[in-house]
């Protein structure tokens, strides 16, 4: 269902009810709402906002097909596109650890070069 869909892609985030809907523009009880299968129908703007600043699959969100982000058209080759969408599947604890290796692993490379 649509509302246990939106409370994984939450949880996946790792935001807070009132946070998502603040990023979204959106009230917290419009989003409770939504969460609690009060509202089963929401608006197009909703759909038009998860899509634009969390990159949500709105397939996936109304019936369940399909991954749960999409990957906008950046050029990117399939491997990267592939690292992508996995990396949007971690949590965001998760991310920021990724995010440390990462950037640790630059600052090497680039010592690297200057040494070179």
């Amino acid at each position: 269902m649509l509302n246990e869909r939106l409370k994984a892609l939450i949880s996946n985030l790792g935001m807070k009810d009132k946070d998502f809907a603040q990023k979204l523009g959106f009230s917290q009880p419009y989003i409770s709402m939504i969460l609690t299968g009060k509202k089963t129908t929401p608006s197009t703007r909703f759909f038009d906002a998860l899509s634009r600043v969390f990159y949500v699959n709105i397939e996936w969100l109304r019936t369940g097909e399909g991954e749960m982000f999409v990957v906008p058209d950046l050029n990117l080759s399939p491997a990267d596109a592939s690292l992508l969408a996995k990396y949007r599947l971690l949590p965001a604890g998760e991310r920021a650890i990724i995010d440390e290796v990462v950037d640790a692993i630059l600052l090497k490379s680039m010592a690297d070069r200057e040494e070179a």
